[in-house]
């Protein structure tokens, strides 16, 4: 990936990863609702990159790159933002992280195997699931503390998500993969 083609999907997921420390910033001055805004904008235009991406099969390598890591930095960035302002437990951001680490490892592996794994609609639900959750933090003076174990299920719900991934659905492709050559 020399460079990054400038199709419109690739540019509103630049445009996501702008909105990353805008989010962040107006989190840590307890500017909520602005930031609330600012992080659903990025979770619309994620939306909205990948439809185009589709519809007008503009689908890049560097896209399918970007598309995930722009997502990851908004919501790892809002959790590190509520951590350090004590509106979530630390605990959230450690599992979180942990997570976000096991996942960037597999797919580091996978492609140095050579293969390409596409979301499935259970990641996709677990994804929905914890933006909600973090969507629900923005809120949390008027919902605490269910804030917090909204996270906790949605947490749980991603882990689970990405056990079942990993356990089925890679392991299928690799001895798919074997069994080919």
């Amino acid at each position: 990936m020399r460079r990054i083609p400038l199709t419109l999907p690739n540019v509103i997921t630049l445009f996501r990863f702008a909105l990353v420390p805008v989010s962040t910033i107006l989190i840590y001055f307890d500017l909520l609702i602005p930031a609330l805004i600012v992080y659903i904008t990025a979770c619309g235009t994620d939306l909205l990159d990948g439809y185009i991406a589709r519809k007008h099969h503009l689908i890049t390598q560097a896209g399918m790159l970007l598309d995930p890591l722009a997502d990851k930095l908004m919501s790892v960035f809002a959790v590190i933002a509520f951590a350090s302002t004590g509106v979530l437990p630390w605990v959230v951001l450690i599992v979180l992280l942990v997570k976000e680490l096991l996942m960037v490892a597999g797919g580091i592996f996978l492609y140095f195997k050579n293969i390409v794994t596409p979301a499935n609609m259970f990641g996709k639900i677990a994804a929905f699931t914890f933006n909600t959750a973090v969507a629900f933090t923005f809120l949390h003076k008027l919902v605490a503390p269910w804030h917090v174990y909204f996270m906790y299920f949605a947490l749980v719900f991603m882990i689970a998500a990405l056990l079942q991934y990993a356990y089925f659905n890679m392991y299928r492709k690799l001895k798919q993969k074997h069994q080919s050559q």
